[in-house]
C-alpha cells in the first residue's frame, strides 16, 4: 500500500506531538518522566483519541519507543557537544569544517534510522481503519492551525 506523503506527515506528527506534549506534561508539570514514561503517557494518549484496539496500540508503542531511543541517542554526549559549540564560538574564526561534521554526525544518525521509523510506521498506519485515519488527520490539522496562530501565520505562509 502506497503512503501519501499527507499521511506519513501526519503520522510523524501524531508521534512527535504526543512526544512533546509529553515532554511539556513532564517539564511543565514539575514531573521529569523517563523515556519509558513519555512512551506510555503518548501511547496512551493517542490510543484513547484513535480509539485503538490491542494490536494497533502495540504497532504505535513500537513507533513510540523507536522515536523516544532516536531522542535519547540525539542527546547522547550532549554536555560535550555544547562545550565543544561554545568553544567553536569563542574562537577567533569559526572551524566551518568541524561545525558542519557535527551536523552530518547527527543527521546521519537520523537517516540511519529513518528506514527503521518509515516501516515502523508503515505497520502502524496500514493497522488503521479509515475513520482513525481520519480523526488522525484532523487532530493533525487543527494542532498545525493552532501552530500557525500560535506563531503569528494567519495567512497560512509558512
Amino acid at each position: 500500500m502506497k503512503l501519501s506523503r499527507t499521511l506519513v506527515i501526519a503520522a510523524v506528527l501524531v508521534v512527535v506531538g504526543g512526544t512533546g506534549a509529553a515532554y511539556a506534561f513532564g517539564k511543565h508539570g514539575h514531573w521529569h518522566m523517563t523515556p519509558a514514561e513519555k512512551v506510555e503517557f503518548v501511547t496512551d494518549r493517542v490510543s484513547k483519541q484513535l480509539e485503538l484496539d490491542v494490536t494497533q496500540r502495540q504497532n504505535f508503542t513500537a513507533l513510540a519507543e523507536l522515536v523516544a531511543q532516536i531522542a535519547v541517542d540525539a542527546r547522547a554526549d550532549k554536555a560535550a557537544q555544547m562545550a565543544e559549540i561554545e568553544q567553536m564560538l569563542a574562537a577567533p574564526v569559526l572551524d566551518q569544517a568541524r561545525a558542519l561534521e557535527m551536523v552530518q554526525e547527527k543527521t546521519g544518525m537520523v537517516n540511519a534510522k529513518a528506514p527503521e521509523v518509515i516501516a515502523s510506521l508503515a505497520v502502524f498506519l496500514d493497522s488503521l481503519q479509515p475513520e482513525q485515519k481520519q480523526e488522525m488527520q484532523e487532530f493533525i490539522e487543527h494542532h498545525r492551525e493552532h501552530r500557525r496562530h500560535w506563531h503569528g501565520d494567519h495567512d497560512g505562509s509558512k
